[in-house]
């Protein structure tokens, strides 16, 4: 995970990391992210709400997409 930058913050840190896994190839397209509860815990944040408002971002640039009772997935992404 990047170094986070002083007073930034953390819905965008998590938004940051979110996509240098998805540039890097570590979270290909169709890819599932963890449930909210695990990646508050892996980005040590103690909201939920924190994580859901980075997810709803990157939902909202079309960057992830979510399924109702199946989860958020990573975007093809158009070249």
């Amino acid at each position: 995970m990047p170094t986070p930058r002083k007073f930034e913050p953390h819905y965008r840190r998590i938004i940051a990391d979110i996509r240098a896994r998805v540039a890097s190839g570590e979270w290909p397209p169709g890819h599932k992210l963890p449930s909210t509860k695990a990646l508050a815990e892996m980005y040590g944040v103690n909201s939920q709400t924190t994580v859901r408002q980075a997810v709803t971002i990157l939902i909202e640039t079309g960057e992830l997409y979510g399924h109702q009772g199946l989860g958020v997935f990573v975007a093809e992404q158009e070249t």
